[in-house]
């Protein structure tokens, strides 16, 4: 079961929201501008740069190489890159696993959110010092770790366990996420076009310092001294056995995986099915903007939405908001498997994927601030860090599995495809519809 115990929490208040919101949400907005700045730019500066001239120099490749099974040959890189890539995006996911461990168990979650900036900002600024390459996506790696869970989790932490507005918090924080998103590949792109790699993999660094310097300077300010302190109350034995149970969790973190490989896939199978045509190659890179844009345009809508619930006494839990969520995902995935069907082996209509991608971003408007407000909940009090980071867990695990999956791209038609596609986000909407059901808790508890 979800734990709702928490005392309420004090502090300041912007917009009906605790002032650390909004602090919170702009050093993600910052450490996101520093993630995607950086992942636009690797690929291509690994393809462009790194591996054609300077292979030899990069410290620990040879030694890489061998633990992972490949030897590249000279001129031709690509596997190396695919292989560098993939353990880089699924990994920056799996670390905040270890970042919570930390902070939940030994160090708290302010120390763990300041050190893993610092290794941040020295990851970014010797990423374009070839001979520290490797060391320089470690450092990235853990330094993600120690923010990406550890932020999340204090906002949970600045809300009232009952409090429904903990889903509006997470709304926000979505926004500042998307926001980093989106500017990130447009102002290193054109840096690294205009002033070479290393003024651009400067400014993703420079992205980090601004983002450490707001949360060192604004926490004190903003943000309430038992947060700050990790000052955590006595829970009973009793309690702590009876916070969650193990196998709805389970099912959550399982829906959860099966309900992400969808969205993989949009950056993969997607977009090879569009370009297979040779006509769309260029013209489609510019969808990749489409869920971004979904986002700072709907949250506003889906706040609104919940609000006039709320005055009707009509607002739904966490839990049934993600029940909605998968719903519409599910549907999204259902329209991608028609537009399949009708398209056969061409390459479908651009405006259609626009509406599908569309479709997929607002049910996950719905689902995603909800299942970050329901894993903010589960575990002990103030010991959420954890549980945070097993929701980035569920992205890891999601990685790899759509790599594998994508692999069949190409042996079988779009329409089955997409179909299996399909088959694993239903599953994923009827897991968490059976975890809602699992999850039920007497009527006097509102929060889900």
């Amino acid at each position: 079961m979800l734990s709702y115990d928490r005392p309420s929490v004090a502090g300041p208040k912007w917009f009906g929201h605790p002032a650390g919101l909004f602090l919170l949400a702009g050093v993600e907005l910052w450490e996101r501008f520093s993630f995607y700045g950086m992942r636009a730019l690797l690929v291509l500066y690994m393809v462009t740069d790194l591996l054609p001239r300077h292979h030899n120099e990069i410290f620990g490749l040879s030694i890489f190489c061998s633990l992972v099974g490949l030897h590249p040959d000279v001129g031709d890189f690509s596997s190396l890159v695919s292989c560098l890539y993939g353990l880089y995006s699924g990994f920056v996911y799996f670390t905040p696993l270890l970042g919570g461990f930390l902070a939940d168990k030994w160090f708290g979650k302010t120390a763990l959110i300041v050190s893993g900036g610092i290794l941040l900002v020295i990851g970014h600024l010797i990423l374009a010092t070839p001979a520290l390459f490797l060391i320089a996506l470690m450092l990235i790696v853990l330094g993600t770790g120690g923010i990406k869970g550890n932020i999340a989790a204090q906002i949970g932490s600045l809300y009232e366990a009952h409090d429904n507005q903990r889903e509006q918090g997470f709304s926000l924080f979505y926004v500042g996420i998307n926001i980093g998103a989106t500017a990130a590949p447009i102002v290193c792109g054109l840096l690294a076009q205009y002033f070479g790699w290393n003024v651009a993999f400067a400014a993703t660094s420079v992205g980090m310092i601004f983002g450490l310097l707001l949360y060192i300077a604004g926490s004190f300010r903003l943000l309430p001294q038992e947060i700050l302190k990790e000052a955590l109350p006595t829970v009973s034995p009793d309690k702590r056995r009876s916070s969650y149970r193990v196998w709805p969790f389970l099912c959550l973190l399982i829906s959860c995986v099966l309900i992400w490989i969808s969205y993989e896939q949009q950056a993969n199978a997607l977009m090879r099915w569009l370009v297979s045509g040779g006509s769309q190659q260029v013209s489609s890179v510019w969808i990749q903007a489409v869920p971004p844009i979904v986002v700072l345009l709907g949250t506003p809508c889906v706040m609104y939405l919940w609000s006039l619930c709320r005055r009707k006494n009509m607002e739904p839990g966490p839990v049934w908001k993600m029940v909605v969520g998968a719903a519409v995902l599910a549907g999204a995935q259902a329209a991608l498997l028609c537009i399949a069907s009708f398209s056969g082996q061409k390459p479908p209509s651009l405006m259609l994927v626009v509406a599908y991608m569309a479709m997929w971003e607002i049910g996950d408007l719905l689902f995603s601030p909800a299942a970050m407000g329901v894993f903010s909940r589960i575990g002990q009090q103030g010991r959420n860090a954890v549980s945070m980071a097993l929701w980035y867990l569920t992205y890891f695990a999601a990685n790899i599995l759509s790599g594998a999956i994508g692999g069949w791209w190409g042996y079988m038609s779009p329409a089955l495809y997409w179909c299996f596609i399909f088959a694993t986000t239903l599953v994923g909407f009827l897991g968490i519809l059976l975890y809602s059901s699992l999850n039920a808790r007497p009527k006097s508890c509102s929060a889900v």
